[in-house]
């Protein structure tokens, strides 16, 4: 019987790795520059992507193993009876948690930025391929000494922590004894007060461009894009008005009469703007002739039927996470207790669907792992139509088929970094379900009668199993209290960021069809061109 619940929690982990390593390896390729594809880039960025993914993807089975554990009626099955079976068959998964923690410790500060940098170091003239991994290295090392310092904060500071004290309840009692029950050692301290600290990083990230995108993405996909035939009139329009100005100053000033340089520059920059509207014309007209558009009274209506569906997940995310941030609200103590405040005050709608379908095997396990799916996608979808910015200006944009290597980069570390802060996004969406499944416990009133309660953070481990993810989380919380309030406050703020990106989704024009040329586009694109280095 441990053998087929172990093959039943690990089999859709399997399959669902085989698929994580074609997307991110068919998503690496898509967003690269088509010209001169660098293979150790692909490489790399693919690599990225697929440790953080099965992180996330361990969550699912985490939870279907503590599930398989009890029976509907609150006990033990016979095969887990025994607290140190149960605990040796999730040896296994605190293994992986770690080990793929300690290979993001490694892309995040050492590989990635290597790489980084090198490419960084390539757009300088006259630098040898010497020079080049010389300056990698200097600007890496920065980095290494970062993550010395966060790896010796992490072995002493959990250990100096200060703990609640006053106004402690018998629940925060329970909890102290689950924590202690599962104690850690110095070095899995140490390894996660990194994975935290660049957690903090990667929630940041997760309230802006998953925020804006969870909304974004089903109302793009309902409200559609603008229509082709307009928006080819238009830019048509657009180019005659701009030829028109450039054959007056052409007139203006035969060949032999000496342009003022204010009339030049104007001159210039009109005649960018016309190859970039002739490029713009030429793609409207591709997209017009395409077999995939022509079908679009086809694919249309089932298009806007999905996005309705989607847009229901997201309002359902958006509901169940302010009901957890309500629930902790009001049984709110101190800061210092507010990520272990599970108590129920108020239902949580996705914690009710995914503890139904725990009765049917794989539903619940297919939920849950459709959630963190569209966590993810709305996350891409975010940072593809944000871009990356530094206060006012764009750092980088990502187009497919054209992003530079260094910005391929920059978007696969950052989605290492929200896919990291996803478990603990997910602990505060759904705090009971993340951490015992559709666990429950019986226990025998006054009267005799025997009560089956669903499990929560405030009963002994001799009742209801953890799963990993929760026990690191809660423990490390325990011990460092400052990141669990850090979290609770950035949920917030995805809230905010959710609201208002769906008001200025409403009200915005529709989509282009199209990836419409700029100035500074076609200045990019002209400069790469000219320059092999950076391919």
């Amino acid at each position: 019987m441990l053998v087929l619940a172990s093959l039943g929690s690990w089999l859709p982990f399997a399959i669902i790795a085989i698929v994580i390593i074609v997307f991110s390896i068919l998503f690496t390729t898509r967003y690269q520059q088509k010209r001169n594809r660098n293979y150790l880039l692909t490489c790399i960025c693919s690599t990225s992507l697929i440790i953080a993914l099965l992180t996330a993807s361990l969550l699912p089975t985490d939870v279907i193993l503590v599930s398989f554990m009890k029976n509907s009626n609150g006990t033990f099955k016979e095969w887990t009876q025994n607290q140190t079976t149960r605990d040796h068959i999730q040896k296994y998964v605190e293994i992986g948690y770690y080990a793929l923690y300690g290979l993001i410790i490694a892309m995040a500060f050492l590989i990635n930025p290597f790489l980084f940098f090198y490419y960084e170091e390539k757009e300088e003239e006259d630098q040898t391929a010497a020079k080049r991994i010389c300056g990698a290295i200097k600007w890496t090392t920065g980095l290494l000494i970062f993550l010395i310092i966060l790896l010796i904060l992490g072995i002493f500071v959990p250990q100096l922590a200060t703990l609640p004290t006053d106004n402690s309840t018998s629940e925060w009692d329970n909890v102290k004894y689950l924590i202690n029950h599962f104690d850690s050692s110095r070095l899995q301290d140490s390894i996660s007060f990194a994975i935290f600290t660049l957690s903090i990083i990667g929630f940041f990230l997760l309230t802006i461009y998953t925020g804006y995108g969870s909304i974004a993405f089903p109302l793009t996909l309902i409200r559609g894009k603008r229509s082709a035939r307009l928006q080819q009139e238009t830019i048509e329009e657009q180019r005659a008005a701009i030829q028109s100005q450039i054959q007056i100053i052409k007139k203006r000033y035969p060949r032999n009469v000496t342009m003022p340089p204010r009339d030049k520059r104007k001159l210039e920059e009109l005649e960018q703007k016309n190859i970039a509207l002739s490029r713009n014309e030429e793609s409207i007209k591709i997209v017009r002739r395409s077999f995939f558009f022509k079908c679009r009274f086809i694919y249309r209506p089932l298009q806007i039927i999905f996005g309705v569906l989607l847009l229901l997940l997201a309002i359902l995310i958006f509901v169940s996470l302010l009901l957890s941030n309500i629930n902790k609200s009001i049984h709110f103590v101190n800061f210092k207790q507010i990520f272990a405040q599970g108590n129920k005050t108020l239902p949580n709608p996705i914690d009710i669907v995914l503890t139904w379908t725990g009765q049917f095997y794989p539903m619940s396990y297919i939920v849950l792992s459709l959630l963190l799916t569209y966590i993810i996608v709305t996350s891409i979808f975010g940072l593809q139509q944000l871009g990356i910015w530094y206060l006012w200006v764009r750092m980088y944009r990502f187009s497919r088929g054209r992003t530079k290597p260094q910005a391929i980069l920059m978007l696969c570390s950052l989605m290492m970094f929200i896919v990291v802060a996803i478990n603990i996004f997910v602990y505060l969406l759904i705090p009971q379900y993340s951490i015992y499944g559709d666990q429950h416990y019986a226990i025998t009133a006054n009267n005799g009668t025997v009560i089956i309660k669903q499990c929560t953070q405030y009963v002994t481990t001799d009742q209801c199993q953890m799963t990993v993810m929760g026990r690191i989380i809660l423990r490390f919380f325990y011990k460092v209290w400052f990141f669990g309030a850090v979290y609770f406050c950035l949920s917030w703020l995805y809230l905010v960021v959710f609201l208002i990106s769906g008001l200025i989704k409403l009200f915005r024009n529709r989509e282009s069809n199209i990836q419409e040329f700029t100035i500074e586009r076609l200045l990019q694109d002209d400069n790469d061109e000219e320059d092999p280095l950076i391919q």
